[in-house]
């Protein structure tokens, strides 16, 4: 196919990211070319997460000017060194959850907490350990959330507006804490609360990119004592990958999502501030 020398984009404005700008949607924003071990991807949807947002209000860097790092689309062009045949024409995705379970090293029966539960990353997650065998514990707020999770095969939901959550992982799970405890939330407390929930030897995943910097919590003694293991994640491997497109094909996992137009990501932005979108909000690219 032709590849076009501009492109449509929502980009951060000439006078860079702040707490209160935006994005402004151009068609002139031109189309790299693919260098050595590149892939170039036409994009056809893009998920928009909190992520996002910290990048356009400038509390975490960005390594470009546009916004989005969840696309999914086809591979028009490659770079040197890369098998042009191998490679133009498949689709590509992500798969950060799938990929933090793993990192848990689950064991059916095990306990784990998802923080963040009724989000676009968490709700992926809930369905990829429940048909693992874990026992998923639900964390977010709201009564549409805690319906969705359910839904997709958590074994309870804990509402963090409502009741102590840490005290609630721990009676659950016979006072001992979770196997694993995957954080997709990004603030000081949910972290803190994250290591609270863990049984000895368990495992927190870090998803969540922090607006403000903070500390873990964890003191040596900590670790020590309890043995904790603390890691972080965005990707994962082609094997993992195609664990879940399996699971995918057979019906097993399923996005709940609500797709908007691009023209729309303002309105979007907005009501990721406020929380106020279940599952995972995509833009159709044009």
């Amino acid at each position: 196919m032709a590849i076009p020398s501009a492109q449509i984009a929502a980009v951060i404005p000439p006078t860079g990211a702040s707490a209160k700008s935006g994005v402004n949607i151009i068609n002139t924003h031109p189309v790299p070319s693919p260098g050595n071990g590149d892939l170039l991807v036409k994009l056809e949807y893009s998920g928009v997460c909190h992520t996002d947002i910290h990048s356009i209000r400038g509390d975490t860097p960005m390594l470009t000017d546009v916004a989005g790092h969840e696309g999914v689309g086809t591979v028009v062009a490659v770079g040197p060194r890369v098998d042009e045949g191998q490679w133009v024409g498949q689709r590509v995705a992500g798969i950060a959850m799938f990929s933090s379970i793993m990192k848990t090293k689950p064991r059916p029966g095990d306990w784990i907490v998802i923080l963040g539960a009724g989000g676009g990353l968490g709700h992926m997650g809930v369905q990829i350990a429940a048909k693992k065998g874990l026992n998923v514990l639900a964390i977010d707020k709201g009564e549409k959330k805690r319906e969705l999770c359910l839904s997709l095969g958590a074994k309870h939901f804990l509402d963090f507006s409502e009741v102590d959550i840490v005290d609630e992982v721990k009676n659950l799970t016979s006072g001992l804490g979770a196997h694993g405890v995957i954080c997709t939330a990004n603030g000081a407390r949910a972290y803190e609360q994250s290591l609270q929930m863990l049984r000895p030897l368990g495992t927190l995943v870090c998803v969540g990119i922090p607006s403000v910097p903070f500390n873990l919590p964890a003191t040596p003694l900590d670790m020590i004592i309890k043995g904790l293991t603390i890691v972080g994640n965005s990707a994962g491997t082609a094997s993992e990958m195609e664990e879940l497109l399996i699971m995918a094909v057979a019906g097993d996992v399923k996005a709940h999502i609500q797709v908007f137009d691009l023209d729309e990501i303002h309105d979007v932005l907005e009501r990721l501030e406020k929380s106020e979108i279940e599952g995972r909000v995509v833009l159709k690219i044009p």
